[in-house]
């Protein structure tokens, strides 16, 4: 039985392709593109609203977010296969940092190796970690 639903949710802002989204605190029912080290509840989808328009979604747009267990995120920085995955300030992907006592609000692990600016696949699994107990 496949359970996999992807939440109504409309934009509280503008949010980009194959971006981070987080649960907005300002209303019900809307998301945000995730701020650095936020908890995440999906990835949007690649599909911009209109043809003449970067963005994915924009103030009161539905959002479209990634089903499936492998979902396709945009890298913001280097990143090795293998590596936990988290968001950075604009949403996209970065490689959690395994040290220190912050705890890491990590969304998956990447599948491949990844440049900067690229979309990459990467094995949905959300967790918080906290590297060091100090």
């Amino acid at each position: 039985m496949n359970n996999q639903h992807s939440p109504n949710l409309a934009a509280g802002g503008t949010i980009r392709p194959f971006r981070f989204v987080k649960v907005s605190t300002a209303a019900d029912n809307t998301g945000l593109e995730a701020d650095a080290n936020e908890v995440c509840c999906g990835v949007c989808a690649g599909s911009t609203r209109q043809f003449d328009s970067a963005n994915h979604a924009e103030d009161g747009d539905v959002i479209t977010l990634q089903t499936g267990n492998v979902v396709m995120i945009e890298a913001a920085g280097a990143i090795t296969r293998g590596s936990r995955m988290k968001s950075d300030a604009n949403g996209a992907a970065v490689v959690a940092l395994g040290t220190g006592t912050t705890t890491q609000y990590t969304a998956g692990i990447a599948l491949e190796t990844a440049a900067s600016g690229t979309i990459t696949r990467m094995l949905w699994q959300p967790s918080a970690d906290r590297p060091a107990i100090s």
